[in-house]
């Protein structure tokens, strides 16, 4: 196995374990105040496809632009899915 392929393979069982800690803290019942934590893991996420496997670091120039630009557009997709969670509320019903 080349170090490219376990690079690679590192970083998807990173993916995976990040998958995991985000799905285990979603049955985690944070206050209203801790939820932004939720996002940590997937930002971390985001970072680890942008560096591993869509090259930022290492790609041409216009194919950086791109990929950070495509990083942004994930963080803004990540953003709005959020704030659902984030602004719900929970009224009690009273009769």
């Amino acid at each position: 196995m080349s170090r490219e392929h376990r690079n690679l393979l590192i970083a998807w069982m990173a993916l995976l374990l990040l998958g995991g800690v985000e799905f285990a803290g979603s049955f985690v019942h944070f206050s209203a105040d801790y939820r932004p934590l939720l996002l940590v893991p997937a930002l971390v996420m985001v970072g680890l496809v942008g560096m591993a496997f869509m090259q930022v670091r290492t790609g041409p120039s216009l194919s950086r632009s791109f990929s950070v630009a495509a990083l942004c557009w994930l963080t803004v997709l990540l953003g709005l899915g959020m704030m659902d969670p984030f602004t719900r509320a929970i009224y009690a019903i009273t009769h």
